[in-house]
């Protein structure tokens, strides 16, 4: 129990643990430990800002922007993403730490950093970095306009923002032309999907500034031969399929071809008569399948043979295939049996005074023998459940399982000198002919769905 309450302890404490600034500072996570240091200054209030409070902010701050300072000295001018991350932690500093009532605790920081100026200096390392890059194909005029475009979100340095437009623009012209120059490549391979694909894309990139050159009429020509070849092939595969087919997958797998060739040329309208060819095989093969609808097991017939071409007809002169389920309940008393035992055991009887050698008188305990009978007295019965499943027309089938269920109750009876702990007790349960039968009958429609779907499984190569 002590250990327990131990651990429990131990785990309370460490869920009520609140990180704090030194921590945070000793992770390295400078920004974090400010912040979690004035959210604890700004929840005790003004009314709680003492001197110690106050000394533990200036040091802080102090010490984080000499960091940041260090860094920045040593950091080289040309090392642009580094110089910016250190600029903007020093931004997100001055964000948290202006216009609060401990804001002229750090007075030597908020006046040394001005706001605009820090956006401003953030603004020129981009420019400075966009600059230093050399435009020669859409990556470096994409990633020069996109760097403009950061330093544009800081602050309007300059003429960042033409430089910006300029960039951009220049990105769209040159990764048009390399979209296009590559249409034409595949174009000459007939790799016609890929063409259509690279012309699309020069068409939509170029897209703020018009239209590029004939890449609208080049994509859809292209698109055009793909769905053209992909429906050819499919419609063809479809009459090789039909050339020697007899069975009913064999329609349906030409019926999808003929789909597929229906559906990729869609968006240029009908291709041949693929269309129609489909929907005539589609329904050369369906397999119609009849049941008694009043049948108990309607309902997993239908779960666990239907599928897109199996077609559930009311009428048996009507169907490919007959399915037949019925099942035999018998139901066995095996009434009661009887077993008899005979047990002895020594019980106390009385105080027995005994003299020792030297004639003081002892009192010990005296045990007698008891003799009792256990009857044990069992009562049983069974149900056997017998399922009947009979497949015939295109596709036969025959089977038959049976599922068992049994109870028992076993009653004990004491007779004779019975000793005082022991009393007539019972165990088990008989359970009635309904009880017995609602578990097999579980047990039976397990057992009927997976042969059910084993025969819609060979229903599907008919």
């Amino acid at each position: 129990m002590r250990i327990v309450i131990t651990i429990f302890v131990i785990f309370f404490l460490t869920a009520c643990h609140t990180r704090t600034s030194e921590e945070a500072y000793k992770e390295g996570k400078y920004l974090e430990s400010i912040s979690l240091l004035t959210n604890n200054i700004e929840e005790k209030g003004l009314k709680k800002y003492d001197k110690d409070k106050a000394e533990k902010l200036r040091t802080l701050v102090t010490n984080v922007m000499e960091h940041y300072e260090t860094n920045l000295a040593n950091t080289p001018d040309t090392d642009y993403k580094k110089r910016i991350d250190i600029y903007q932690n020093l931004l997100k500093m001055k964000m948290m730490l202006r216009d609060r009532f401990y804001s002229s605790t750090v007075d030597f920081f908020n006046n040394k950093y001005d706001l605009e100026q820090l956006e401003q200096t953030i603004a020129k390392q981009y420019y400075d970095y966009a600059n230093s890059i050399t435009g020669t194909d859409s990556i470096s005029y994409k990633n020069k306009a996109n760097l403009y475009q950061l330093g544009l979100e800081r602050y309007n340095y300059k003429d960042i923002e033409k430089r910006y437009q300029n960039a951009q623009t220049k990105y769209m012209q040159v990764a048009a032309k390399e979209y296009y120059d590559l249409g034409k490549k595949f174009a000459q391979e007939r790799n016609y999907k890929e063409a259509a694909r690279a012309f699309s894309n020069a068409s939509q990139v170029y897209q703020p500034l018009g239209k590029y050159r004939d890449s609208d009429k080049l994509a859809i020509e292209n698109d055009k031969k793909y769905r053209t070849e992909q429906a050819e092939a499919a419609y063809q595969q479809a009459q090789y399929i039909l050339e020697s087919a007899t069975k009913r997958h064999e329609f349906r797998e030409a019926a999808e071809y003929f789909n597929k060739a229906a559906n990729v040329y869609q968006p240029y309208g009908k291709y041949r008569d693929a269309r129609v060819l489909a929907e005539t095989y589609q329904k050369k093969g369906i397999v119609k399948v009849y049941y008694d609808s009043s049948s108990s097991f309607a309902n997993e017939i239908r779960e666990n043979i239907g599928a897109n071409y199996i077609v559930f007809s009311d009428y048996l002169d009507n169907s490919d295939v007959n399915i037949q389920i019925n099942y035999d309940i018998n139901f066995n008393d095996l009434g009661k049996s009887s077993s008899y035992e005979t047990k002895t055991e020594k019980v106390f009887d009385k105080y027995v005074e005994v003299p020792d050698k030297n004639g003081k008188i002892t009192k010990l305990e005296s045990y007698k023998d008891q003799n009792y009978s256990i009857e044990t007295v069992t009562h049983s019965n069974k149900l056997i459940l017998t399922t009947n499943i009979m497949v015939n027309g295109m596709y036969s089938y025959v089977q038959s399982f049976r599922v068992e269920q049994t109870s028992t109750e076993h009653n004990y009876i004491y007779s004779g000198d019975v000793p005082s702990k022991y009393h007539n007790y019972s165990d088990g349960s008989l359970k009635s002919r309904d009880e017995l039968y609602n578990q097999a009958q579980q047990e039976q429609i397990t057992q009927l769905k997976s042969i059910l779907k084993n025969i819609g499984y060979d229903l599907s190569y008919l």
